[in-house]
């Protein structure tokens, strides 16, 4: 679900109504956000059991720290990157980090000319949650990102505290390791 124009000016003014204390903005902004910020975070946690305890982590972020928001990127790009942040904290914590090594990977692609077009279209069924699980943190969350929020690579490499490059470097690989995993599991 692509966040539009009007929602991002809606977003902006509850975090400058935050930004004054104003309790039932953050109210709204969290009723805004919640199943969003829900999928995302077990994507890249692959735990449901963590999910209200990071979003509340979110939003007491977005309470706490509302004046910090400057309106350079869109506020959904400002709450994810801080939702991407407590996610990660949370696999940290609870030790189920894997990180790949990247160089040693060759780029490809024309491998997934048509699996990008297909992926596009995939809504989230019982069959793709596992093959994402099989994801680093990091990777699903480029393809949450990217497929179900709409953001392009420049907001994600800000949301991610990473280069541009990085970000497509990890969807590459994971679009490599989906569609491996994904024909598998059809045959």
């Amino acid at each position: 679900m692509e966040i539009t124009v009007d929602h991002s000016k809606r977003d902006a003014a509850l975090i400058a109504r935050i930004c004054m204390a104003d309790q039932k903005a953050l109210e709204m902004l969290y009723r805004h956000y919640y199943n969003q910020l829900g999928r995302f975070i077990t994507r890249v946690t692959v735990r449901e059991d963590i999910i209200d305890e990071v979003i509340n982590d979110v939003m007491f972020v977005v309470w706490e720290k509302a004046s910090t928001y400057d309106n350079n990127c869109k506020p959904s790009t400002w709450i994810f990157g801080i939702a991407y942040n407590k996610a990660r904290q949370a696999v940290r914590d609870s030790t189920r980090i894997h990180e790949e090594s990247l160089n040693e990977l060759e780029e490809d692609n024309s491998l997934f000319e048509e699996f990008n077009d297909n992926l596009k279209q995939l809504e989230m069924t019982d069959w793709i949650t596992p093959a994402l699980a099989e994801l680093s943190a990091d990777q699903r969350a480029v393809i949450e990102l990217t497929y179900f929020q709409g953001l392009p690579y420049n907001e994600i490499a800000v949301l991610m505290n990473c280069p541009e490059n990085t970000v497509k470097t990890r969807m590459h690989h994971a679009r490599k390791k989906l569609a491996t995993i994904l024909t598998e599991t059809s045959n």
